[in-house]
């Protein structure tokens, strides 16, 4: 089976860094690419089930940009034949994204002054933020459904709006909740890196208690 994932940082791997590499800039970031997504929570899933994966999470991504991955990893992507399970984990409800030649999301531009007065910054502030993402959510949960692909799915950031889809862990909370919970209960467990994400100890604790629920209701 391959889990292919979807997000933002917290499924990127922001801040899972391998201690090994002592170097900066572009080769840091390939040679750094498999520590990452082998310690964010998506690897460690996809080890724990003895499964393989495609992670295509963006740092910043919202809502709206993780409904058109998903499409165009449906579409071009996907091969109909391989058994795959989708995971994703959503974010803020406040991102927002628009597509030129590339993805670009508003949280990595919100100081850059060329975008104070442009349609796009008042976009970003003006619209109503949940029905982005409950527009994303119902496309992919229904897409998931009627092709018959097992869906996994939990907010990583953010609060949203309730929902009745499957395959939903700890709805009504988030990852970066229960991982700020664990650690006012025990400072020593250090579940998070020096920027906010989650560290390889956060991952490792989420992904311990993640895993017996696709067990049971999801992938096997």
């Amino acid at each position: 089976m391959k889990l292919v994932g979807f997000g933002c940082s917290f499924t990127y791997g922001s801040e899972l860094v391998n201690p090994e590499l002592n170097f900066q800039g572009a080769e840091f970031h390939r040679r750094n690419t498999r520590y990452r997504e082998s310690n964010v929570w998506l690897g460690q899933l996809a080890k724990r089930l003895n499964a393989t994966w495609d992670n295509r999470a963006e740092p910043a991504n919202s809502n709206y940009a993780i409904q058109y991955q998903f499409a165009d990893w449906f579409n071009n992507n996907r091969n109909p034949s391989e058994r795959v399970a989708v995971c994703v984990a959503w974010t803020d409800i406040t991102r927002f994204s628009w597509l030129d030649d590339t993805w670009t999301h508003n949280g990595t531009v919100r100081n850059d002054e060329k975008f104070l007065h442009s349609r796009k910054d008042w976009i970003t502030s003006d619209v109503d933020h949940n029905y982005w993402t409950d527009a994303a959510k119902l496309f992919v949960n229904s897409v998931c459904k009627l092709n018959n692909i097992p869906i996994l799915q939990f907010n990583a950031i953010g609060v949203h709006s309730t929902t009745n889809y499957s395959g939903y862990f700890v709805d009504g909370s988030t990852m970066e909740d229960v991982l700020k919970q664990a650690q006012s209960e025990d400072d020593r467990k250090q579940l998070f890196a020096s920027g906010g994400h989650p560290s390889e100890v956060g991952h490792f604790w989420f992904t311990k208690r993640l895993t017996l629920f696709a067990k049971e209701h999801i992938l096997l």
